[in-house]
């Protein structure tokens, strides 16, 4: 068995514990309860090799939750992300400030984590058609691949895209461990 580190970044009320819910117990609540420093959750899966699909990995991810005030990114959040060895930066479809903000926390998470795997998740997609929607599609990709990882679209209400983000992440970790080399 193989344990990651999984750090979920990011303002407030984009929806980073609300996906976490959805990944590890598949519930939605949409009442707001502001994260005070961090919360851990425990999820375990298992991945097959391509090349030999009698070969699984069983990979048990550590999902931390830190709160989302980015005043805490030079104190609170160095003491959280370390170890951190996957980073889900969230931002939400009905606030572009939030996808703004993430050129601050994603350079400063790797201050602390080194380049390690990650996921642009842009969330809230279900509220998509009730705002006037700022982002170019493109955008999140384009960003995500300047930090070196993926954009995904998910909702964390519906689901949608919610286990592939994690699933990904986790395969993009498990392979940085099985082939340090190739980094």
């Amino acid at each position: 068995m193989l344990k990651a580190k999984i750090c979920l970044i990011g303002e407030a009320a984009v929806g980073k514990t609300s996906l976490i819910r959805r990944y590890v117990e598949d519930s939605f609540d949409d009442r707001y309860i502001s994260t005070l420093g961090s919360k851990v959750s425990l999820k375990k899966l298992w991945l097959t090799s391509r090349s030999d699909p009698k070969r699984n990995v069983e990979v048990q991810l550590s999902v931390w939750d830190l709160i989302g005030e980015r005043s805490y990114l030079d104190t609170l959040h160095k003491e959280y992300l370390k170890g951190a060895q996957g980073l889900i930066a969230v931002c939400d479809v009905t606030r572009y400030s939030t996808f703004e903000a993430l050129d601050q926390w994603i350079p400063a998470a790797f201050r602390i984590t080194g380049q390690v795997p990650l996921a642009l998740v842009v969330n809230k997609l279900d509220l998509k058609d009730q705002v006037m929607c700022l982002y170019d599609e493109h955008e999140p990709q384009e960003k995500a691949e300047r930090y070196g990882g993926f954009a995904v679209w998910s909702s964390a209400k519906s689901g949608m895209n919610v286990n592939p983000v994690f699933g990904n992440i986790a395969l993009a970790v498990v392979r940085r461990i099985a082939a340090p080399e190739a980094q």
